[in-house]
């Protein structure tokens, strides 16, 4: 464990459970090692991701799994909102949810948010659309005293968050690497402890491979229950690719905004980076 002279205090706004662990668990294990203070917000209930468990019987699991993976990663606190899966949007509109990310930057006084990239391209999933766009407009505002003034009016102060980090997708949109290399591990478990949708990820692949008429005996002939060994190949394949571009064994991409215009006026200078 390397401690960090300067304490960061990040908030993770997810759509799902596992939505932390896929996109930034390295990251976020290796903020935490260093002792930088997280809080993980998660949006929906995750009630609709099974083949096999009733709605009730998922957001059961769901829950446990992510407390269970948050504690892993080192993880201090979790919100769950607790939104029906697929109907964010419709449940929470942007403006209403955009409030509740604000108290939470507010409450945590958060110097680092993560959350999808609202300006992504090809984002399918109506839940991370919804939560970018509340994410990103709360941490852009939260500075702001005329938003949301009934915050202000309880106390709460208004906050400026200084870095802004989204799951890129795309490697055209990086411009942020975290080399997670004595983290992968770490990513890998914390992953495979959402066990109801690990099940949901194998058997959706193999769905898709019934579709395409190709020939893949060990994606075809998988227990999805028996999903470590897939699971830990993709991340590690994953994480690998963007490693090698990097000179990191794995890493993590994001794109991240910080500091507004300061970096481009301050010529010559570089922020300290804390992972």
């Amino acid at each position: 464990m390397t401690e960090s002279n300067n304490k960061k205090r990040i908030v993770v706004f997810a759509a799902h459970g596992d939505d932390l662990e896929f996109t930034c668990g390295g990251t976020i294990a290796k903020f935490t090692d260093r002792g930088h203070e997280v809080a993980l917000v998660v949006a929906t209930d995750n009630d609709k991701g099974s083949f096999e468990l009733s709605a009730d019987e998922l957001r059961a699991a769901r829950d446990a799994e992510i407390h269970r993976a948050a504690e892993l990663l080192g993880i201090g606190t979790v919100i769950c909102l607790g939104y029906s899966d697929g109907e964010l949007r419709e449940q929470c509109p942007v403006p209403e949810l955009r409030g509740k990310f604000m108290r939470v930057i507010r409450e945590f006084k958060a110097d680092i948010t993560f959350t999808w990239d609202p300006f992504a391209p090809y984002e399918g999933h109506p839940d991370h659309r919804t939560v970018s766009a509340a994410a990103n407009e709360a941490a852009s505002f939260s500075h702001f005293p005329l938003y949301h003034p009934e915050q202000i009016a309880e106390g709460l102060e208004p906050h400026y968050v200084a870095e802004q980090w989204y799951f890129a997708k795309s490697p055209r949109d990086q411009n942020k690497f975290v080399d997670i290399t004595d983290y992968v591990e770490k990513k890998i478990e914390a992953l495979c402890l959402h066990e109801s949708q690990m099940v949901l990820t194998v058997r959706d692949l193999q769905f898709a491979l019934q579709a395409s008429g190709l020939d893949l005996p060990w994606l075809a002939d998988l227990d999805p229950h028996d999903y470590r060994g897939a699971i830990d190949t993709q991340i590690r394949a994953v994480t690998a690719a963007v490693g090698r571009a990097h000179g990191y064994d794995y890493a993590e991409g994001f794109r991240r905004e910080r500091h507004g215009p300061i970096p481009n006026l301050a010529k010559g200078q570089e922020a300290e980076e804390d992972v």
